[in-house]
């Protein structure tokens, strides 16, 4: 299948029928070895399919975990949990879906169907139902019908690790990429490894990192210039999670479910909505402005804003206040932003293989900021390599 046909039918179908039945062409007897840079959902995707068409694969990660911009925080009361990164999956997105099928995970409801949700209107909170909770809500997401949203039970880490547990000890934690060398049919990549540098040789690389990261990685000989303007203009937008954890889930008392939307356009959900437990944990979901606002304050600070603001839904979060924990996406040295939104022509020209290396992560794919985009990008990624020749000389 070419590339073309691939990003034109799109999705598991058009992966299925790539992968299906593949025997990789060998050289000197030896698999092709692909290094991939990453191990959020897109390079974990693409190494785990490759690794299942006969490919050796070693996977880069910069940080201690897996998961990129999928984070589910667990240093809450109870073992409880929630999501500072991805934290839902509607119903259409079926590579998400394949994927969590395939490793026997659980879906939950994302949204309540039960007990009234909240806004703000003329300055006072309102309690109010579905449909005007989801007009209110469309200002910043488009919501339609509770049953569309999902979440994965115990956690949406679970995805990522278990990409991770297949692929065992092929994934390195704490060695970030600092140089690609293209040289012919090879790619040699430099990496640190306790402190010291170290160079591997591939035959191919995928690079499933954000732009921010990837424009500080040495290339030579560079990229092209549309790849490099790609790379250059990719702008991440800023995104933050702030949560407070409470006593009790107070406002069950009251037949709220913890949902509402905020005069600051911050959506507040119930994070331990299906939740076991007594202790509660509301979260503040901030964009724009409002996110980038936050950078470089204390927690505090922030915990007092966040009081201040659910204090107007929830007059006795006060009273019940465990500890609060946030994450502001732009100040993750990883990303330095929570997504990034390339027009068609960048997005296109950052997609695109230079030579032996290719590129994968939410950012080129269709599904910004989903899950699903980023597992969609990898699998191209696994295409293109697929369909490539094993050994042809490659321009640089």
């Amino acid at each position: 299948m070419k590339r073309r046909d691939f990003l034109r039918i799109g999705g598991a179908a058009a992966a299925t029928i790539t992968l299906s039945g593949y025997v990789p062409a060998q050289a000197s007897g030896q698999k092709q070895k692909i290094i991939v840079m990453g191990a959020g959902l897109a390079g974990l995707v693409a190494a785990y399919e490759l690794e299942k068409a006969g490919f050796e694969v070693k996977v880069l990660e910069a940080q201690a975990r897996n998961g990129g911009r999928v984070l589910t925080v667990r240093e809450f009361s109870e073992g409880l949990h929630a999501e500072a990164g991805a934290a839902r999956i509607p119903h259409g997105h079926d590579v998400t879906l394949k994927y969590v099928s395939e490793f026997g995970l659980e879906l939950a409801p994302f949204y309540p169907t039960e007990n009234k949700f909240m806004r703000m209107y003329d300055g006072r909170a309102e309690e109010i139902g579905w449909d005007k909770f989801a007009e209110t809500t469309s200002f910043v997401m488009s919501l339609g019908k509770p049953d569309r949203w999902q979440k994965i039970k115990g956690g949406n880490d679970l995805l990522p690790s278990a990409f991770a547990k297949k692929l065992g000890a092929k994934v390195q934690y704490r060695v970030p990429a600092v140089r690609i060398a293209r040289r012919g049919e090879k790619v040699d990549v430099a990496f640190q490894e306790n402190g010291k540098l170290q160079t591997e040789e591939c035959d191919r690389l995928i690079c499933a990192i954000p732009f921010s990261m990837l424009a500080k990685v040495e290339v030579a000989p560079a990229f092209s210039a549309e790849k490099q303007e790609a790379i250059s203009k990719a702008r991440y937008d800023s995104a933050s999670r702030l949560f407070i954890e409470t006593k009790r889930r107070f406002w069950l008392d009251r037949r709220l479910n913890g949902f509402a939307f905020g005069d600051d356009f911050a959506e507040i959900w119930d994070s331990t909505f299906g939740q076991p437990g007594t202790h509660g944990i509301l979260q503040r979901y901030l964009r724009g402005g409002g996110s980038s606002g936050l950078v470089g304050k204390p927690e505090a600070v922030r915990a007092e804003e966040s009081l201040a603001k659910l204090s107007k839904f929830f007059p006795e979060i006060r009273a019940n206040f465990v500890k609060s924990y946030s994450k502001c996406w732009n100040e993750d040295p990883w990303v330095m932003g929570a997504w990034a939104h390339l027009d068609n022509r960048l997005r296109n020209a950052g997609l695109t293989p230079e030579g032996r290396v290719h590129f994968a992560g939410e950012h080129l794919s269709a599904n910004t900021s989903w899950m699903q985009g980023a597992l969609q990008s990898g699998l191209r990624a696994v295409s293109e390599i697929i369909s490539a020749p094993a050994a042809a000389s490659s321009k640089i």
